[in-house]
């Protein structure tokens, strides 16, 4: 593992905005230290408009971020996208509601070049498909089922750390949905290259090496897992199944 090696973080803003302070305070703490953070700031909705324009400009620490504001919600893809661009040989995107123990990028680097594996937050593993429904293990791994070893899984979320240079691997194809299931689609597109994705340990004694050591927040009233998008999700499977992927379970290999 390298301890020197050079990571770029891309972050969110939409809304939640209140919680961004504290994430970029939890970056900038990791014992390996990234050596960009970048802000994409998409735009709320009108009625969401809570907090003033400058404080995406003046938070606490602010003077180590970059900035792309935008008056216009480009929703979640552009994010990926930019990894491409970015300086580090690494790059960590974290959703807006991911607070990192401040050994995740230690815990990522374990593996990234090890096993050839994008690692992630939480990890899911699919077990079947059916017509609007998609069944997966649960506990999920991460955060939530607290895997004392690393997990290979089918799908990872809340943040992902991969090499910058799979970056253009998402647009291998054009994916099925442009507002949901964006990590759906680049986990199949990194499988085409053979390139693997997995949850790192995540053990109940050492939150430090957690992706998200406050889960609880990305269960609030604007998640996007309180809203039902059921349809999307099952769409955005069966499409890449569709497409030849197949998943950890069907394949025998988890660890």
């Amino acid at each position: 593992m390298d301890l020197d090696a050079k990571i770029s973080v891309v972050l969110t803003a939409w809304q939640r905005p209140q919680l961004l302070e504290e994430q970029v305070e939890r970056i900038l703490e990791q014992s390996v230290r990234p050596q960009e953070i970048v802000l994409w700031y998409n735009a709320p909705p009108r009625k969401l408009f809570f907090f003033e324009r400058k404080q995406m400009v003046e938070f606490r620490n602010s003077k180590y971020v970059k900035k792309i504001i935008c008056d216009f919600n480009f929703g979640v893809i552009p994010r990926f996208t930019l990894a491409a661009c970015l300086e580090g040989d690494y790059v960590c995107i974290f959703d807006d509601d991911t607070m990192p123990g401040e050994r995740w990028f230690e815990n990522c680097l374990h593996y990234v070049d090890d096993k050839k594996v994008m690692c992630g937050t939480i990890g899911l593993r699919y077990l079947s498909v059916s017509g609007q429904r998609v069944e997966t293990e649960t506990p999920r791994m991460g955060w939530e089922g607290m895997n004392e070893q690393f997990e290979y899984v089918d799908l990872v979320g809340h943040s992902w750390f991969f090499r910058r240079e799979w970056a253009p691997f998402f647009w291998d194809a054009e994916p099925i949905c442009r507002d949901f299931g964006e990590d759906i689609h680049f986990c199949a597109m990194l499988a085409n290259h053979g390139i693997k994705v997995g949850c790192p340990p995540h053990p109940e004694g050492d939150r430090s090496l957690w992706g998200s050591v406050k889960g609880e927040l990305g269960i609030d009233k604007v998640a996007i897992s309180s809203q039902d998008r059921s349809k999307d999700y099952a769409r955005c499977v069966q499409h890449v199944l569709n497409n030849g992927y197949v998943p950890v379970l069907q394949r025998g290999e988890s660890r």
